[in-house]
């Protein structure tokens, strides 16, 4: 904006000057397409290192598209796969992968919370309280510590994770240097919610191995719920004096877990493929395990022999996503949550949306609405492209493949490996819209506000 001022210099009369203000740097033009930029890099230079005979079990050079998939699923912890990691890739080709997924997580969490809270510094109360909602993104006075949370959170958490997972897998038979590698391996992926897995057969063979799957449980629930509720809410505040977006974190994540864990052992106790693969007293703790991956991928059972209804609850179940700043994609849990509770509301009659015995303003309760209805259309449109491209699969698994590749999630019924070299470019679209597109709606829906049409900016600054 160019402002007009009388400058008056005694002796001299009077002389006009023009001054034009200096304009602030948009936070996504900066802040956030460094990120960005950041991870396309990283993507970037893990692909040739991918295409290395060296990084290859059968020696041979991998295809660039095939490598290019891999990076972008690692570095988006996203977790499907063109092919199995254990055999198609060396110790140098699994460890770059860890190190993509542990970039890709890490990197996701603590840059764009930093990034959001640069944003919210200058926003108001209420914006300050929404991007935090749906993204974690730190206060003014938790900004200091919150780098560090981040890392001490997710090194101690895959440090114990891993040694848990080692006892459990050599408990199953598997070999100690083996199992060494494996137990971080998935303590890493699991935390960052990747779901890659180097088992060759996912946790298929530990189905019934408890101290497997608990600490997975537990490495996954504690990477989807992130480090700002679960360090910065719970442990620091305690459950009374809990902010508002943890609260809405552990409610809505305790929801879907009951949610889905009776849903599946309902629908898939007698299925032999399955639950019913193994006793009756281990499908519980299984059902359990496959609810608790809705945000990381795993599984212990052939996704590709669950009922196709089971499909399509999950394909429903991974577009929720976890905690607003943990590396877990989807909707986010505060998103879901709002938009449950307004639906509530707007049944029983009600204009005001309540939760938590606060009342949510309106601009609130229409964003978390318009992220919804934007992965609903981002789901659509990815779901026609993939069936127009991918030739002989049942409708079902194509629905599957897309929920999760938006979702960020990784469960598959088997179809990423059938996909064309069109079908794989659509797929990894929609990772990277599923991985991004909270953040953009988010900064959009936060900028800062134009003034009214017709309204009239006066500038009473003098000087003299």
């Amino acid at each position: 904006m160019t402002a007009r001022h009388a400058v008056r210099r005694r002796l001299m009369g009077t002389r006009t000057v023009s001054i034009r203000a200096t304009s602030r740097a948009r936070p996504f033009g900066s802040g956030a397409a460094r990120v960005l930029a950041g991870f396309a890099l990283i993507t970037l230079a893990a692909v040739p290192v991918l295409m290395l005979p060296a990084a290859s079990e059968a020696g041979r050079s991998t295809a660039w598209l095939d490598a290019f998939f891999t990076a972008v699923s690692a570095v988006c912890v996203t977790g499907l796969t063109v092919a199995d990691t254990q055999t198609q890739w060396s110790f140098l080709g699994e460890a770059v992968i860890l190190a993509l997924v542990q970039v890709g997580g890490l990197g996701y969490m603590a840059g764009m919370g930093i990034v959001l809270w640069a944003l919210g510094r200058s926003l108001g109360l209420r914006d300050r309280n929404l991007i935090r909602l749906y993204y974690g993104a730190p206060s003014m006075r938790e900004a200091a510590s919150f780098m560090r949370v981040i890392v001490i959170y997710t090194l101690v958490f895959e440090a114990l994770g891993a040694l848990a997972l080692f006892g459990g897998f050599t408990a199953a038979g598997v070999p100690p240097e083996r199992g060494a590698w494996w137990a971080v391996f998935h303590a890493v992926s699991a935390f960052n919610v990747a779901g890659f897995n180097v088992t060759g057969a996912d946790m298929v063979a530990f189905r019934d191995a408890p101290a497997v799957l608990a600490p997975m449980i537990a490495l996954v629930l504690g990477g989807s719920l992130g480090a700002v509720p679960v360090v910065m809410g719970a442990l620091r505040l305690g459950p009374r004096r809990m902010p508002l977006d943890a609260k809405v974190v552990f409610t809505a994540a305790a929801c879907v877990l009951a949610a889905a864990a009776c849903f599946i052992a309902a629908s898939e106790w007698t299925n032999t493929g399955t639950l019913a693969s193994v006793g009756a007293g281990d499908r519980p703790l299984l059902a359990l395990f496959q609810a608790a991956m809705w945000t990381s991928g795993f599984s212990a059972v052939d996704s590709g022999l669950l009922h196709d209804h089971t499909k399509l609850f999950e394909s429903a179940l991974m577009l929720v996503g976890g905690a607003a700043g943990s590396p877990a994609g989807g909707m986010k849990l505060g998103v879901v949550a709002v938009v449950a509770v307004a639906a509530a509301a707007a049944l029983r009659g009600r204009d005001d949306v309540v939760l938590f015995g606060r009342q949510l303003p309106r601009p609130v309760v229409r964003q978390a609405i318009t992220i919804a209805a934007a992965f609903a259309a981002c789901h659509f449109l990815v779901t026609m492209l993939l069936l127009a491209a991918s030739d002989g699969i049942p409708f079902i698994d194509v629905l599957y493949e897309a929920s999760s590749a938006l979702g960020t999630v990784g469960w598959s019924a088997g179809a990423t490996p059938l996909l064309g070299d069109a079908a794989k470019a659509i797929v990894m679209a929609a990772i990277l819209v599923g991985r991004f597109l909270p953040l953009v709606l988010v900064l959009r829906m936060t900028r800062r506000r134009k003034p009214p049409v017709g309204a009239q900016l006066v500038d009473g600054v003098r000087f003299g």
